[in-house]
């Protein structure tokens, strides 16, 4: 059995008490799965119907059974015996369940002989074990039997658990900041982004103020991808059958492409099947086969801005981290095998300047995803190329002193990966970018150069996305900043507030100064006082109010509101000015 730490035996009991409790008030439910989770666990329940109001009173008699110092134990029952029982229970998952497992004895564990479920094991011996007051229900979501959208929709209850009430009380503390903080509620209220049930779910709709954000990111990624060395690119968003046959994604990946469109080229000869691409790096790998290459030309930086679509299905959308169509800050580079270690490392610098420099984000590690091998037939390529591969990335990352977890089977089909994970201001985990080396595909389209030797030489490639799908990591940095952008970010920077409408004219002369630098700036509607004028601006998270008034006009100054800040400081224009340029030009977080 796998080994489990005490707080996982807590969870997957917790499960397990779910379950029975559920049992009481709806004895026809169908049972699934109850897995524990991070920070938690859920149950999966089939044939009832319940509300987040209905929480409560399940929270109860699970209180209730967890005092009544209940003992977990388990056995091993022969097939026919499990599956003679959950016939008579009506419990077709669990008789499904059982039929997959293909062993002729599976582990079925009761709880203290009420309750009997079907279980590989890790529990706590008794549920005296589980603390009453570190455990609680948290919500209530749809889920598909197996994943599979085609099977049942189940019902599936969260919680949470801990070993102590103050650990709870701090997840729960995290949860009301995540809520805060979360990007959907946030892109709505400050107006960035939105969807339309007309155009399809999965495609966001950036508005002015949102776009300004995308904008300036990608400004700054080209800028600084300039200096390290980067050339840009453009590729278009669909292409050839035969292309994504040729680069391996067909027919392995096309699930996850939007349907073929069968196209005629031209008058009288026979249509062509087209994609639109769910991935950049087949158009761009074509490119570069157009021409011959030396070895004197590497490495080869080629970087671009490429829009993809995926079709993701309808319960995997979420806002801006999971979509059906997003703008990846993609780039690939081809090189010698002899630099490929050398230009990884360089790619993890690149990560760490992004993050760690600019966004203030430290708390991160990569995952170094490697490739199954007792499952050959899901990854391309032959066990010497994967030796290469694996051994480079795994040297490279260490060389560059970020650290690491390897995690086998999960490499793409054409390479290992490095996924840069990064939390949340709210804890929560996320993958930022996917880095790959990849001596698959470059050979599958045929890429060479002509090393000293007058021979030809296979190309490397090395993928990577430091700010992985623009989309998503704005959503992140929405919630990391919780909507109060860094001035270079923020798609308003400066708010003025004329005290009343005899100071519009002044107000209009301080906002034609801040437009000349190229400062984002909007004028406060006099009509509203004042007081809540400045409440708004606080609302929107604006970087500075500038409040101008009979005093400032005189002065020729302006009273500066930083947000966060209650304190006002009267300065000059120009001052203001120099300071709020100097914060952009260096693009403070």
């Amino acid at each position: 059995m796998e080994k489990l730490d005490v707080l996982e035996r807590i969870r997957h009991s917790c499960a397990h008490v779910l379950a029975q409790a559920v049992l009481k008030f709806y004895p026809n439910a169908r049972l699934g799965i109850g897995p524990a989770i991070e920070n938690g666990f859920y149950y999966d329940f089939g044939k009832i119907s319940l509300t987040e109001q209905d929480l409560f009173r399940i929270e109860k008699e699970m209180r209730d059974i967890v005092s009544k110092n209940l003992p977990f134990k388990k056995e091993l029952w022969t097939q026919s015996r499990a599956k003679a029982y959950f016939q008579k229970q009506k419990q077709p998952f669990k008789l499904e369940l059982i039929k997959d497992l293909k062993k002729s004895k599976v582990g079925m564990v009761s709880t203290g002989n009420v309750f009997l479920d079907l279980c590989r094991g890790g529990h706590v011996k008794n549920t005296s074990e589980l603390p009453l007051d570190a455990f609680k229900l948290t919500k209530v979501a749809g889920a598909y039997w197996k994943g599979d959208e085609k099977r049942e929709q189940l019902v599936r209850i969260y919680g949470v658990a801990f070993r102590t009430k103050e650990d709870l009380t701090k997840h729960l503390a995290m949860l009301e900041e995540a809520k805060k903080r979360d990007h959907r509620k946030l892109g709505q209220e400050l107006d960035l982004f939105t969807f339309s049930e007309l155009v399809g779910p999965g495609l966001p709709l950036w508005t002015p103020k949102g776009t300004v954000i995308r904008e300036e990111l990608e400004k700054f990624a080209k800028e600084t991808e300039e200096k390290w060395g980067y050339k840009r690119i453009a590729t278009p968003h669909i292409g050839k059958e035969e292309l994504f046959k040729t680069s391996g994604h067909l027919p392995y990946y096309k699930d996850d492409m939007f349907p073929e469109m069968d196209i005629q080229d031209s008058e009288g000869v026979k249509t062509n099947r087209y994609y639109l691409k769910a991935m950049n790096c087949p158009i761009t790998m074509a490119m570069f086969g157009q021409k011959p290459h030396s070895y004197r030309e590497f490495p080869v930086r080629l970087a671009e801005y490429g829009t993809v679509y995926r079709y993701e299905r309808a319960g995997v959308l979420s806002g801006l981290l999971r979509l059906r169509g997003f703008t990846q800050n993609d780039a690939h580079i081809f090189c010698r095998e002899d630099q490929l270690e050398e230009e990884f490392v360089q790619v993890m610098k690149l990560h760490e300047y992004y993050y760690r420099d600019v966004f203030g984000l430290k708390d991160y590690y990569v995952r170094l995803s490697l490739r199954d091998k007792t499952k050959k037939d899901k990854f391309g390529g032959n066990d010497l190329i994967w030796k290469r591969a694996e051994s480079i990335i795994r040297s490279a990352i260490k060389k560059s002193g970020v650290p690491f977890q390897e995690a086998v089977g999960e490499a793409s089909f054409y390479g290992p990966k490095a996924d840069f994970q990064i939390k949340s201001a709210v804890g929560r985990e996320e993958t930022a970018s996917t880095n790959q080396i990849d001596f698959i595909m470059p050979a599958r389209f045929g890429l060479k150069y002509t090393g000293p030797d007058g021979k030809e030489h296979p190309v490397a490639v090395i993928h990577r996305a430091p700010l992985g799908s623009h989309e998503r990591f704005i959503g992140f940095l929405i919630e990391h900043y919780a909507g109060a952008f860094p001035v270079w970010l923020a798609p308003v920077q400066v708010v003025i507030i004329p005290v009343s409408e005899k100071f519009n004219t002044y107000g209009d002369s301080v906002r034609e100064k801040l437009e000349g630098e190229n400062i984002r700036v909007e004028t406060s509607d006099a009509n509203e006082t004042l007081g809540k004028r400045i409440r708004e601006g606080e609302m929107q998270k604006i970087p500075c109010l500038l409040v101008v008034g009979e005093k400032e006009q005189q002065n020729k100054t302006v009273s500066l509101r930083r947000r966060g800040n209650k304190e006002v400081k009267e300065m000059g224009i120009e001052m203001f000015l120099s300071g709020i340029a100097e914060e952009i030009k260096l693009r403070l977080s």
